[in-house]
């Protein structure tokens, strides 16, 4: 039944349509028809238009997500000590130490490395700001 009265509908919608093509004069049919030729032209130009353009939602959606998650990430860790104890500030010198193939066993030693580091941050600062060898 409410079949019917859609299809009642759509043929009286379609018939007013009809009678009003009747009543518009000869110079506003040949606008509207080139107007549609026009439209049409321009998709039979450009036809997958619609198909590649359906990327774009979904995948703009996915890089705001991930740049949340990174700004998050760097927002969250941005004052936690670093991993490896040799990378805070600037330590060329253990760097080329830590990176240098040839001492690889002191890899073996790393805990006794991390208590060394956190000895002579504990340490009261020397004023004289030199060695003590003379």
């Amino acid at each position: 039944m409410h079949q019917h009265s859609e299809t009642a509908f759509l043929s009286k919608a379609h018939t007013a349509f009809v009678d009003s093509l009747g009543r518009l004069d000869a110079r506003v049919l040949g606008r509207l028809r080139e107007a549609r030729a026009r439209a049409l032209a321009a998709v039979e130009r450009h036809p997958h238009w619609r198909r590649t353009r359906s990327w774009t939602l979904p995948a703009g959606a996915a890089a705001v997500v991930l740049v949340a998650v990174a700004c998050g990430i760097l927002w969250w860790n941005q004052n936690s000590q670093p991993a490896v104890p040799f990378a805070a500030g600037n330590n060329t010198e253990d760097m080329a130490i830590v990176l240098g193939n040839d001492n690889l066993d002191m890899y073996a030693d790393m805990d006794f490395y991390r208590w060394l580091q956190a000895q002579q941050q504990n340490a009261p600062q020397d004023d004289s700001g030199g060695n003590s060898n003379g």
